[in-house]
Formats: structure tokens, sequence, C-alpha cells
């Protein structure tokens, strides 16, 4: 489900299921909330990416099918903890970085905003593709809105549209994009500098951060709630079977 290192002060955690372009399930989810729990007290940061041609394409088609049968009580729970695990990357007081390539859809940029620091593959394909399953992006939306703002989201949350690395960038979505022959030289000078600087002076930077950026105007568990109801409606499970016959041709 996915591999950790540590390895010159960095913590990398990388999502390992190439053959489903990195989707997530029940147990990834647990895996990297588990990983990063366990964060090396000597880490200097954390660095997350995927193995094969995406990053993360979203949640997998396996895990949507059982989803998909559900009682709202059980969408709550299971909305919970995916909650839980963009809550425990952003509340790492150390750096956090990531660099997604290929896909990043649905809860993939969960993962990619509740980090502090995000690059992309300059040919990277992003989308918010919930409101095409008849839900919203509920649980990742307070990481997404404190980088873009409502504008962005405005559009992309409603269309479920296709949007590239540049669109990704001049949102705030992530920093940098970058080709793919550059991918490693630009992520090395990044994670050198910032493991250079002084430890106890990001925390403070961080918490600096947070105290500005921690809006809520929903509350987690109202966000759940939602997500949850959605889940268990009848146009949302509508749409979900009708997506997951056309996953099955």
């Amino acid at each position: 489900m996915i591999t950790t290192s540590f390895e010159n002060s960095v913590y990398s955690i990388t999502l390992n299921r190439p053959e489903k372009h990195n989707a997530f399930d029940a147990e990834m989810i647990q895996s990297v909330t588990a990983a990063v729990h366990d964060i090396p007290a000597d880490a200097r940061l954390t660095l997350f990416s995927g193995n094969g041609k995406s990053f993360c394409a979203g949640a997998d088609v396996s895990y949507m099918r059982a989803q998909a049968g559900f009682s709202e009580e059980q969408n709550r729970e299971d909305a919970r903890k995916l909650a839980a695990m963009f809550e425990a990357i952003y509340q790492l007081t150390v750096p956090t970085v990531v660099y997604a390539h290929g896909n990043i859809f649905g809860g993939g940029l969960g993962i990619l905003a509740a980090c502090d620091i995000a690059i992309a593959a300059e040919d990277a394909k992003f989308c918010f593709s919930e409101v095409r399953l008849g839900i919203i992006p509920a649980v990742i939306s307070p990481f997404v809105l404190r980088k873009t703002g409502v504008g962005f989201a405005r559009r992309y949350f409603q269309s479920a549209e296709i949007f590239s690395a540049e669109i990704a960038e001049k949102a705030g979505l992530i920093s940098e994009r970058i080709s793919g022959a550059k991918s490693a030289e630009t992520l090395a000078k990044l994670l050198a500098a910032l493991t250079a600087a002084g430890r106890d002076a990001q925390k403070s930077v961080k918490r600096l951060l947070r105290s500005y950026e921690n809006f809520e105007p929903m509350s987690r568990d109202q966000l759940i709630h939602e997500l949850a109801k959605l889940r268990s409606s009848e146009d949302a499970q509508a749409r979900m079977k009708e997506f997951l016959e056309r996953s099955k041709k």
C-alpha cells in the first residue's frame, strides 16, 4: 500500500499501488495515517510521493463499490477516518512536501492540499471529481480552500473539470510546476533548504500560519455529516452505480 524511508533527516511516505494509480481504499487510509503518526522524532521534514504513473487518482473503484452499500452511519465513520488522515498530515510540526505527477484526483488532492508545499509535474492533471458521483469534496475542502480561496473552488468544485498544473499553480494549489527531467534536482534543492533552516523557527512559522488560516465556516463534523448524507442519497447511489457499471467495461 505504502512504503516509508528515513534518510538525511527526510521521512518519505510513498503511495505504492501503481497498478491502481495509487487510488486509496480503507487499508491505504489506515496505512498513511499510521505512517504519519510514526514519523521519527529527529525527522526534519516529511515528503509524500507516489510510485507509478500517478500520484493518486482518488478513491479505488472497489472501495467506492463498498461505499455504495454503506449506511449513512457507516459512511460517516468512513469519512471520519479519511478526515483524520488529512488532519494528521496538516498537523505535523515539521515541514511537509508533496511531489505529485500524473493524475491527482478527488482525495489525492486532499493529501496535496494538506501539505505545506506542493510541487507538481508540468503535465500533471487535477480534478475535483466528486460532484460527478453526486457527492462533494467535503473533508478535503478546508485544506484546499486555505490554499486557493473560494473563487477558484466555485468553478472546479462544481464543474469537476480536469485542469492543468498551470491552473493549479495560478490558484495557489501548488507552489511550482516542473518538467520531469528537473524534478529530482528541484526537490533536492528544496529539501536542502528546508533541512538547513532552524527547526524551532519552522515550528513557530507553522503555528503562526495556522492561526491565520484556520477558518472553518462548517466544522469538520458538519462536513463529515454532509458527505455521509450525500453518499447515502438516492442520487449519489444511482450515479455511483452508473459509474461502477461503466468501470466494468
